[in-house]
C-alpha cells in the first residue's frame, strides 16, 4: 500500500532509530513540558509560562481554561486532567517521550524515551508513532511507525499511561485522502490504561512505630515501589520492604544486588543514595555503563513491583562518625550517590556541619539530582554547592552560565579557602579522583583528612563463590598459612590474600574487592603491602589488620581465615 505524507507525496518509511535521532538533535529546545516527574520546563515565552498551567492551578487563580484556545493537545491521567498543551506555539515537530529534552516529557512504564511526535504541516495536524516495542493508538489502533497520520478534532491517541485528547477547531477531511493502514486491537493492553504496579507499604501510617521491623544487615528481598529518570541515563530505584520496614545504615554505605541474569548469578554493589534520616525507602541510583551489562539490564528491565534481593549494608566512606565541623565533597558523575546520601542526612538531621560540594558532570542534562541540590543550597546557609561542566560541545553548554572545565588547582582555590580547615569526601572514576588527590597534595592538603571512595554508584561484587583455580605465580614466593581453615598454600608478591584465598577455595568475606567497603578485613602476622592509598594509613597495619583485597604478602604469613 503507497502511503502519502502531508502534501500527498508517495514516500517510504524511514530508517526510524537514525531518523529520529538525527532530527530530535536538530529541534529547538523544548516548548513546554507536561511532566509529573520533577522535570524542568523550558518555554519560549512569559506568555507560554503562564499557558502551561494546568486546569486546576488555573481553576483556584480564578482564571478562565484552554476553552478559548481552540486548538489544543489534552492530556489525561487514568482518565483525569493534568495538563493542556495549545498547539500554536509548537515548532513543526513536537516530541513526546520520557528523554529530558522532550518538548512534551511525560513519565510512564513502557513509554519510550522518544515515543511519538506530532507534526505540523501546511496548517494541518499529523502523529507519527516512534516506538516499535509498544506503540502507540489512535482511536484504540494501533498505527505503524513512521507514517504520517492526519488528526482531527476529537482524536484520541494514546501512550502508555497517558492519553492525548486532540481539540482542533474546522478540522476538514480532503477529499482522496487515503486511509492509513492500522491495526484492530482485540483488547487494548493494560499498560495503555492502568498505572504501573506500586506497593503500597503502610509503614508511615503504622501507629506502633517499634512493631515495624528493622532492616540493619543481612541479606533481604525488598520491592520496586518507584522508579526515578534522574537523567537520561541514570535512574533511582526506590525500594520497600514487603512488609513495613526501616531502614538503618550509615549515609554513604552501599548494599550489594544480588540477581539473575540470563540464568546467571551475579552480584553488584551500587551506593545508598537515600539518607537513614528517612527511613521508610531505600534508594539506588544507578547510571548507564557503555557495555555495562548489569546497569543497563536494570536501567531495561527492573519496574515498579518488581522484587529485589539485597546484602548489606557495607562501607567505610561515610561522614557519619566523622567529628569535623567542615566538609568538603568532591566528586564526578554518578559519584555523587554516596555524597547525596550524606548531603540529606546533614540537612535532615540540621547537623551543625559546613558543608560545600563540588561536583562535575559533562553538560547540563547529566546533572543527577540537579533540583534537589539547588533547592538544598537555597534552604540551608550553610550548604554550598558548585557545578562544573566539562564538556566543549555549544550545544549542550550554551545555556549554562555556571562554571566551566575541570577541576584545578585555582578552581579549588577559589571555591574553597578554607581547605585546610575541612575534611575532604572525595568520590568518582579513578582518574578524576587521581587528578584531585595530586591537586590536594600540591596544595599541601593533609592527606590524613582526606576519605576516598574509588567506585562511584556501582562496584564489581563478583558473582558467586569463584571456583578453586591455579596461580602462575612468579618470584619470590612466600607460604601463606590460613589458620581457620588449616591450609598453607605458596604465593607471591602480586597475588591478593582474597585471590590465593579463592584460588583455593578457602572461604573469605568481600564486597567491593578494592579496598572500600571493609567487608574482607583480617587479622595476620607477617610482611605485606597495601594499595598506596591505603599504606598512608599505616596505623590499622602495625596493628596486623589489613584488607585482603589489595594486600599481596612481602613475607611468609599467617592470615585469620
Amino acid at each position: 500500500m503507497t502511503i502519502r505524507d502531508g502534501d500527498g507525496n508517495a514516500g517510504s518509511v524511514p530508517q526510524e532509530s537514525a531518523f529520529w535521532r538525527q532530527l530530535f538533535a536538530t529541534l529547538p529546545a523544548p516548548v513546554i513540558v507536561a511532566d509529573n516527574s520533577g522535570g524542568s520546563s523550558t518555554p519560549q515565552s512569559e506568555a507560554l509560562l503562564s499557558r502551561r498551567k494546568t486546569w486546576i492551578d488555573r481553576l483556584f487563580a480564578g482564571e478562565q481554561s484552554f476553552a478559548n484556545s481552540p486548538d489544543k493537545i489534552v492530556i489525561l491521567q487514568n482518565g483525569v486532567e493534568i495538563e493542556d498543551v495549545p498547539i500554536d506555539p509548537l515548532g513543526s515537530w513536537t516530541i513526546v517521550g520520557r528523554h529530558p529534552g522532550a518538548h512534551i516529557r511525560l513519565d510512564a512504564h513502557r513509554l519510550g524515551l522518544l515515543h511519538a511526535a506530532f507534526q505540523k504541516k501546511d496548517g494541518r495536524f499529523y502523529l507519527r508513532a516512534i516506538d516499535l516495542e509498544y506503540g502507540t493508538l489512535l482511536d484504540r489502533k494501533r498505527i505503524k511507525a513512521g507514517v504520517p497520520v492526519l488528526l482531527r478534532d476529537g482524536s484520541l491517541v494514546d501512550v502508555p499511561g497517558y492519553q492525548l485528547r486532540i481539540h482542533l477547531a474546522n478540522s476538514v477531511a480532503t477529499a482522496g485522502e487515503e486511509i492509513v493502514e492500522s491495526e484492530e486491537l482485540a483488547t487494548i493492553p493494560s499498560y495503555f490504561h492502568a498505572p504501573s504496579p506500586t506497593s503500597a507499604a503502610p509503614a508511615n501510617l503504622a501507629e506502633d512505630r517499634a512493631a515495624i521491623a528493622l532492616w540493619s544487615g543481612g541479606v533481604t528481598r525488598l520491592t520496586v515501589a518507584e522508579v526515578i529518570e534522574e537523567t537520561a541515563d541514570a535512574k533511582t530505584f526506590r525500594l520497600v520492604g514487603e512488609k513495613p520496614l526501616l531502614f538503618s545504615y550509615r549515609p554513604g554505605q552501599f548494599v550489594s544486588l544480588l540477581l539473575t541474569i540470563d540464568g546467571e548469578s551475579i552480584e553488584r554493589s551500587y551506593s545508598i543514595s537515600s539518607s537513614p534520616s528517612r527511613p521508610h525507602v531505600l534508594e539506588l541510583t544507578v547510571k548507564r555503563v557503555p557495555g555495562g551489562r548489569v546497569s543497563n539490564w536494570l536501567c531495561d528491565h527492573v519496574v515498579p513491583g518488581q522484587q529485589l534481593t539485597i546484602k548489606g549494608p557495607a562501607g567505610t566512606f561515610s561522614c557519619f562518625d566523622c567529628p569535623a565541623s567542615k566538609m568538603l565533597f568532591i566528586g564526578a558523575g554518578s559519584g555523587i550517590t554516596p555524597m547525596m546520601s550524606m548531603c540529606r542526612w546533614i540537612v535532615d538531621t540540621t547537623t551543625d556541619v559546613d558543608v560545600k560540594l563540588l561536583v562535575s558532570f559533562k553538560s547540563a542534562a547529566d546533572i543527577i539530582f540537579r533540583k534537589e541540590l539547588e533547592l538544598i543550597s537555597a534552604r540551608h546557609a550553610c550548604f554550598r554547592v558548585a557545578v562544573t561542566l566539562t564538556s566543549a560541545r555549544p550545544e549542550q553548554t550554551e545555556s549554562w552560565t555556571g562554571l566551566t572545565g575541570r577541576f584545578d588547582k585555582s578552581m579549588i582555590h577559589a571555591l574553597v579557602p578554607d581547605l585546610d580547615q575541612r575534611h575532604v569526601f572525595l568520590c568518582g572514576p579513578e582518574p578524576f579522583a587521581a587528578e584531585v588527590r595530586r591537586i590536594l597534595h600540591e596544595l599541601g592538603f593533609d592527606q590524613a583528612r582526606l576519605h576516598s571512595e574509588s567506585f562511584g554508584s556501582s562496584r564489581i561484587a563478583g558473582g558467586s563463590r569463584r571456583m578453586p583455580k591455579s596461580l602462575a605465580l612468579s618470584e619470590p614466593r612466600h607460604r601463606v598459612h590460613f589458620i581457620k581453615s588449616g591450609r598453607t598454600v605458596e604465593t607471591d608478591e602480586i597475588v591478593t590474600l582474597l585471590e590465593l584465598a579463592e584460588a583455593h577455595g578457602i572461604e573469605m568475606a568481600y564486597a567491593c574487592r578494592s579496598g572500600s567497603c571493609a567487608e574482607c578485613e583480617v587479622s595476620f602476622t607477617g610482611t605485606l603491602s597495601e594499595k598506596p592509598e591505603f599504606e598512608e594509613n599505616c596505623r590499622r597495619k602495625q596493628n596486623g589488620i589489613a584488607f585482603a583485597c589489595c594486600s599481596v604478602a612481602l613475607s611468609d604469613l599467617e592470615v585469620e581465615a
